[in-house]
């Protein structure tokens, strides 16, 4: 039986991480600072972001030290709330300080909680709402020590069609090679019966063809007919759940500023026709102390994923969903919800909004500085052309202005139209709205605010 933590602890806990709810906490980088918030996984349910951490509670440790379990939400990714915390002494674990990476799934209503226990083996708990509270769902280990040839711990799911997957383990040790270890240390992979609690088979290997990089924490989603296995910002793609995955990002850099590399311990998640990858770094050198970030993800037609470098280069700090009328170009593939939209390749290796039908939107929440009657200038190509308005706050807000944008000679040649509109200074929330007859009306490369007329 876990130990019994006397009431007044969880009350005090509660109480702090209750007020720290109510302090609005905007999505910069890191998200939440000082925190030592870690392992981030999102998901969307209901249409609200869950944020699913660990927390390193220490910042000069040089062991992990893991008390508890976090939840955050937000409407937006703009703004984060903290819900609950979850103690190691509501599990099998009692206490510990090995509270390592959790993931978390729904089925027919219920969530489930997946939670690690260090390197030995991995829980689960199940609740009624992605906020919980939630509760040991089997009172043991749901993958015990010594399950398969790889460590326990680090489970992902993913629900594919209704049917549940879990991954786990490592690619391999991080202090042997497979050789050295005797051991075909591998992620595994396996189904999950529809009770999410036990498995439905057994566990086998995943096969990644190519130089993937000794790491661990596998992630799994699913894009456009492609499979996606991750860890950390290494990842390989199969046609097939079960593999074999072929290594895409097989090298990365371990001095990269923004901890894009093999320890970039995160997931990837789709809201709103919008792609994004949160993750944590080591931000204290020689010490176990992380913090999380996020960045937008978009895909390549064949299949790779960026990690919008740019972004990263010229607004790291800014975090996403939060932009200036002062900078020098909004990218259009920025956007923070659309409708009716595709992001497409550039043939320069850039990214752009095209396959706009007649009513499709973008929204670019949070603009910040904009000028009383602003310029709007679009850099757009078009065949026929057509309209973009410039609404605020949603699609049937406030009309403050419409550019015409005529033919262009075609997708590779680019213009820019701009338009006057009708507005107060201050922080807008901008809604496109486009109108006209084709099928394909433009493609909106970027946009940018120019000197008030």
């Amino acid at each position: 039986m876990a130990p019994r933590i006397p009431p007044s602890f969880h009350v005090l806990l509660s109480l702090a991480f209750a007020l720290l709810g109510q302090i609005p906490a905007f999505a910069d980088n890191p998200l939440v600072p000082d925190f030592g918030m870690a392992d981030p996984h999102m998901h969307i349910f209901n249409n609200k972001a869950y944020l699913y951490t660990t927390r390193d509670a220490d910042r000069n440790a040089k062991k992990f030290v893991m008390p508890d379990w976090h939840i955050w939400s937000s409407d937006d990714l703009i703004n984060w709330k903290h819900e609950l915390t979850i103690l190691p002494t509501e599990t099998y674990m009692g206490k510990s300080t090995q509270c390592w990476a959790p993931d978390v799934a729904a089925m027919k209503g219920k969530y489930y909680f997946y939670f690690s226990n260090g390197y030995d083996d991995t829980g689960v708990m199940v609740g009624d709402h992605p906020n919980g509270p939630f509760k040991d769902a089997l009172g043991k280990p749901m993958l015990p020590k010594g399950l398969t040839s790889t460590w326990e711990y680090d489970a992902t799911v993913l629900v594919d069609s209704g049917v549940p997957y879990m991954s786990f383990g490592r690619r391999q040790n991080q202090w042997k090679t497979e050789k050295e270890s005797g051991q075909p240390i591998k992620y595994h992979i396996v189904k999950l019966k529809n009770d999410m609690i036990s498995l439905a088979e057994k566990p086998r290997p995943i096969e990644i063809n190519g130089d993937f990089a000794p790491t661990d924490k596998p992630d799994l989603h699913v894009h456009n007919g492609r499979y996606y296995l991750a860890a950390g910002a290494n990842y390989a793609v199969a046609s097939t759940i079960y593999g074999p995955y072929t290594a895409r990002r097989s090298v990365v850099d371990d001095t990269d500023i923004y901890g894009l590399n093999q320890r970039a311990h995160g997931n990837f998640c789709a809201w709103n026709n919008q792609c994004f990858f949160v993750w944590c770094h080591f931000i204290t050198q020689g010490a176990k102390f992380r913090e999380s970030y996020m960045t937008y993800v978009h895909y390549r037609a064949n299949g790779d994923m960026d990690y919008d470098r740019g972004f990263l280069d010229a607004h790291f700090k800014d975090g996403v969903g939060q932009y200036s009328a002062t900078w020098k170009t909004i990218e259009a593939e920025w956007y923070m919800a659309a409708e009716h939209v595709e992001k497409m390749e550039k043939k320069d290796g850039g990214f752009e909004v095209a396959g706009i039908k007649n009513g499709a939107w973008i929204i670019f929440p949070h603009v910040s500085d904009v000028p009383q009657n602003a310029v709007l200038a679009f850099t757009v190509s078009a065949q026929k052309g057509g309209s973009i308005e410039v609404h605020e706050d949603r699609v049937d807000g406030p009309l403050m202005g419409v550019c015409v944008v005529p033919g262009t000679g075609g997708w590779s040649s680019y213009q820019d139209v701009s338009c006057t509109l009708s507005n107060s200074p201050g922080k807008k929330n901008l809604c496109l709205v486009f109108k006209g007859s084709v099928p394909d009306l433009l493609h909106l490369d970027s946009f940018r605010f120019t000197a008030v007329k």
